[in-house]
């Protein structure tokens, strides 16, 4: 493990709620070497997770989880790379010198790595649940070996992701204008895509690795119809916002995917017809993404790199 790597978990929680997560970290990082980074909570919560754990516990007055993270990339200057695992993310075992081995292994060139993300479901999973949609869970498995990626047809997520420091810093971080809290704005998604993107068009390369794991948990209320509906929706508005599928192409899709999630529903064909519906979601999404503009980056945040416009998702 002789890349030194820092390693984030980033929360608006309150410290029974990430206990677990923070626990299975603490087992694997050296001391010294992981932070709770904290976002938008009061004063007593945070007192309350410095007294419930011995990691380094940084303060972002303001909410969003790009914040958080950028908050954390300041912590880590110094460093050679920056791990971030979300508060629902449960490292396995062996996954920090998984980790510590493969960015030894990487050459420079090499500024983002992640690793499989596996569901641990807190109930049985619906019987409409289906390969084809549970990627909407967060979930991640790009194969059994390692190799290069193209960010604009495939990334690693930010659930279990590692970066090298300094050409994060680089790109400006993460862009507060996206991701989860992003000062109550409709565009949850995308803001560690955005960060794999820019690097790659500073010629930088983005890895997966299969050896460096985590269990996410999936609470039931994550199972419904309405959670994949509503959170792929919101996808589709990221994926719009930054051109990644023709308006009119996302248009065509909706319809088209609706009536055959109508079709399948007829059928019985329950999983198929979640599949079509979880489709038309997120194509509905690109739709009305171009009826309102995207968000302004808040004074002082990073500046978020141009986007080239693509079809691909």
């Amino acid at each position: 493990m002789g890349t030194p790597i820092r390693v984030a978990m980033c929360t608006n929680r309150a410290p029974a709620e990430v206990a677990e997560a923070l626990a299975a970290l603490a087992a694997q990082v050296p001391s010294g070497e992981l932070a709770l980074v904290t976002s938008g909570l009061p004063r007593a919560v945070v007192d309350a997770h410095r007294e419930a754990t011995d990691a380094a516990v940084l303060v972002e007055p303001r909410s969003g989880l790009s914040r958080a993270r950028n908050r954390a990339l300041a912590w880590a200057a110094g460093s050679d790379a920056i791990a971030f695992v979300d508060d629902d993310a449960v490292v396995a075992d062996g996954w920090r010198e998984a980790l510590g081995r493969r960015w030894d292994e990487a050459p420079e060139e090499v500024a983002c790595i992640g690793g499989p993300i596996r569901p641990r479901y807190a109930v049985p999973p619906p019987p409409w649940l289906s390969d084809g949609i549970s990627f909407a869970l967060t979930l991640l498995d790009r194969g059994p070996e390692v190799r290069d990626l193209d960010p604009e047809v495939e990334a690693v997520y930010g659930a279990n992701v590692s970066f090298r420091v300094e050409p994060l810093r680089r790109v400006g971080g993460f862009d507060p204008a996206l991701g989860h809290g992003s000062d109550g704005r409709a565009i949850y998604f995308s803001e560690e895509d955005e960060a794999q993107r820019a690097l790659a068009r500073l010629g930088y390369r983005v890895r997966w690795v299969p050896d460096a794991a985590v269990w996410h948990v999936i609470p039931a209320e994550r199972l419904t119809r309405a959670s994949f509906l509503r959170r792929r929706f919101a996808f589709g508005r990221a994926l719009g916002a930054r051109g990644g599928r023709p308006l009119a192409v996302a248009a065509r899709q909706a319809v088209a995917s609706g009536a055959g999630a109508a079709a399948a529903t007829l059928r019985g064909e329950r999983a198929l017809a979640m599949e079509r519906a979880v489709r038309a979601a997120e194509n509905a999404g690109v739709v009305a993404s171009r009826r309102r503009p995207a968000a302004a980056p808040a004074p002082g945040s990073p500046p978020r790199a141009a986007t080239p416009r693509s079809g691909r998702a």
